[in-house]
């Protein structure tokens, strides 16, 4: 029987990029997953990551088998541990998921190294800012456009592709305010519907940062695997809850918001599930246009 092990890949091994193949039929464990550190853009179509860096590199995490494991070994330049003609040294890491931390292999730069600090440590987000636009997956009160078009931004949000869909994730409200809870994505199961847009590159820094507080830690962006409704499958952003805690009841104007952005966009009966489960467990007061 094949040995698997724990593979966290941060660059070209994700899933759509082009050294993926190489993990031939190895499963994905989970595709929100993150560990401490930075990364670089190494200037020659790839990143490396490092140790030195207070920061937090996104992943995805994979069971592998000692033959996918040998071949990533070539790729990245390792020739064994403390080898002299090393371009990268696997290390075991600590992996966090949304279940529990992890330990896994990673290959890891520990030369010095100069070149672009990838922000938020997210390869693909990083690559995706290439370009003029993004593509963005709203679950939860961003798929309302109230709060938008108060603060001015509607234009920046005017493309809506349709609904989508992330699978192995729920909705749950894992921010704690003042106030109640905030939505999250949660790698545990289930699937969480939203609104698929369009978005200028602008609308990340002049808008989505600011409101789902990135630079302070609270939320940080990600690029997912979205199955639009034709079933293609999109690689989309979207933002995740840093510090995780057990749900909390989110305030009633919040659920308002969700429920009037899900209305027109999402399946009828994810929009049934929200409201039973908004009126069941969170005592939300329903109005009749809200029924669905």
């Amino acid at each position: 029987m094949t040995r698997m092990v724990k593979l966290f890949v941060y660059g070209t091994l994700r899933r759509d990029e082009r050294n993926h193949r190489l993990l031939g039929c190895s499963s994905v464990d989970t595709q929100i997953a993150f560990a401490k550190g930075g990364l670089v853009d190494t200037g020659i179509g790839f990143p490396a990551m490092t140790l030195s860096m207070d920061r937090l590199v996104n992943g995805e995490l994979y069971e592998v088998g000692i033959e996918e494991l040998l071949r990533v070994d070539v790729l990245e330049g390792f020739y064994g541990p403390g080898d002299s003609r090393n371009y990268y040294e696997r290390m075991q890491i600590d992996v966090q998921t949304d279940k529990r931390v992890i330990k896994a292999w990673a290959y890891i730069q520990q030369r010095p190294i100069q070149g672009q600090v990838i922000p938020y440590g997210d390869w693909k987000l990083y690559r995706m800012c290439e370009g003029q636009n993004i593509l963005y997956f709203a679950y939860g009160s961003c798929m309302d456009l109230k709060r938008i078009e108060e603060a001015g931004v509607a234009d920046w949000f005017t493309q809506v592709v349709g609904r989508g869909i992330i699978n192995n994730c729920n909705l749950q409200f894992t921010r704690r305010t003042a106030d109640g809870g905030r939505a999250d994505i949660v790698e545990t199961g289930g699937y969480t519907e939203g609104k698929l847009y369009y978005i200028p590159k602008q609308a990340l820094e002049g808008y989505l940062y600011g409101r789902e507080g990135v630079t302070g830690n609270i939320y940080r962006p990600i690029v997912i695997t979205v199955q639009g409704e034709n079933g293609q499958r999109y690689e989309a952003l979207t933002f995740v809850v840093v510090n995780k805690q057990e749900e909390v009841e989110p305030p009633n104007w919040y659920m308002e918001e969700i429920l009037r952005g899900a209305l027109p966009i999402v399946s009828k009966g994810y929009y049934l599930s929200l409201v039973d489960r908004f009126v069941s467990k969170f005592g939300y007061p329903l109005k009749e246009a809200e029924r669905g």
